[in-house]
């Protein structure tokens, strides 16, 4: 395999790999709660998927982080995997395998630092996840484009409460929701804030865009040659994922 090197992923995703396995035990931790914070659920919907129980899937997923260091296997990824998402459906899926690792796991800790998550979470999220996807790996696919889309739409709002518009953005945020957009009413809008129906229709247009650009900013950060084609490409793909 050739080595990915640490220029080939977004900064903002490989210097957090780089830091879970250097500094200080603080910065070791704090390193892999970010990275288990952005991507532990479509991991643990995979293993769910794959036959495991709750508390399997829970113990697996915190190991995982760990193991995906211990390995070195981001020095050893290929190259033309190119997507985040894969890369780390691929080490997971290795690590499953690895019947020494999947037993290491089980023993809720065993010595090494582990990541909390909200199992609580987990499980009420999984209950509620759709039937009918033919593979584990769709149900990851599709777990994975919830994720950036609820990231993508968190930082819009993070963003609009920091301008002083956040209830504004409290009430047209179901505008932005492909499952809400059908139920949304301009007038509704309108006469809960106090604005024209013109007024509110502006105001969703901007939304909308500034939602557009910040999904493919999360989608480029994914993506180790993050060009708009490439964009275009893992966009095409997330948006098949939550079809299927």
């Amino acid at each position: 395999m050739s080595a990915i090197s640490p220029s080939s992923f977004p900064p903002t995703q490989w210097t957090r790999i780089v830091q879970a396995g250097h500094g200080t035990p603080a910065e070791r931790q704090a390193a892999l709660e970010h990275l288990c914070a952005d991507y532990w659920y479509p991991l643990y919907v995979f293993a769910r998927r794959r036959g495991a129980s709750h508390e399997d899937a829970e113990d697996l997923t915190q190991g995982f982080f760990r193991y995906l260091l211990e390995r070195d296997l981001v020095a050893g990824a290929d190259r033309e995997l190119g997507r985040l998402r894969t890369f780390l459906l691929t080490a997971f899926q290795r690590m499953m395998g690895d019947v020494r690792q999947r037993d290491h796991a089980k023993k809720r800790g065993g010595g090494q630092e582990m990541v909390p998550l909200d199992t609580a979470e987990a499980e009420s999220r999984y209950s509620s996840e759709p039937d009918g996807f033919a593979t584990p790996e769709a149900h990851y696919d599709r777990s994975w484009a919830m994720e950036v889309l609820h990231s993508a739409l968190g930082d819009l709002r993070d963003a609009e409460q920091a301008g002083g518009k956040g209830e504004i953005f409290a009430v047209l945020e179901t505008f932005l929701s492909p499952s809400d957009v059908a139920d949304a009413d301009y007038g509704a809008a309108a006469t809960e804030l106090g604005l024209s129906s013109t007024a509110v229709r502006k105001a969703v247009s901007r939304l909308r865009a500034r939602f557009r650009d910040g999904l493919r900013d999360r989608i480029g950060a994914t993506l180790n040659e993050p060009t708009p084609e490439r964009v275009d490409g893992e966009l095409a793909a997330l948006q098949a994922a939550l079809r299927n």
